[in-house]
């Protein structure tokens, strides 16, 4: 499980700490039967919640891929130019 995972999940169970804590036993079921549209308005807002959830986790890992692609590509460089060189030796350039 990767860090943004770890932050939805806990957005997540604090969100679900937060309905516990505000609303009695039997809710749900008196909302299905009472009101229909409330009912059927939580599913959608809840499957929004997940779709988002699934949306941000897809591009967080498109974000992953592009570091590693930006010090895949950081690292040639340096091959490229005169070569691996130690940081001493980098530092010991750029002073001079």
């Amino acid at each position: 499980m990767n860090a943004l995972e770890h932050l939805l999940d806990d957005e997540l169970n604090r969100l679900l700490d937060r309905i516990a804590a505000a609303t009695r036993p039997g809710t749900i079921g008196a909302t299905a039967g009472q009101h229909p549209d409330l009912r059927a308005r939580i599913e959608q807002a809840e499957s929004r919640l997940a779709g988002l959830r699934a949306a941000l986790l897809a591009r967080y890992a498109e974000w992953q891929e592009g570091i590693e692609e930006c010090e895949n590509l950081w690292a040639v460089a340096e091959l490229e130019s005169d070569g691996p060189s130690t940081p001493s030796t980098t530092r010991s350039r750029r002073a001079a």
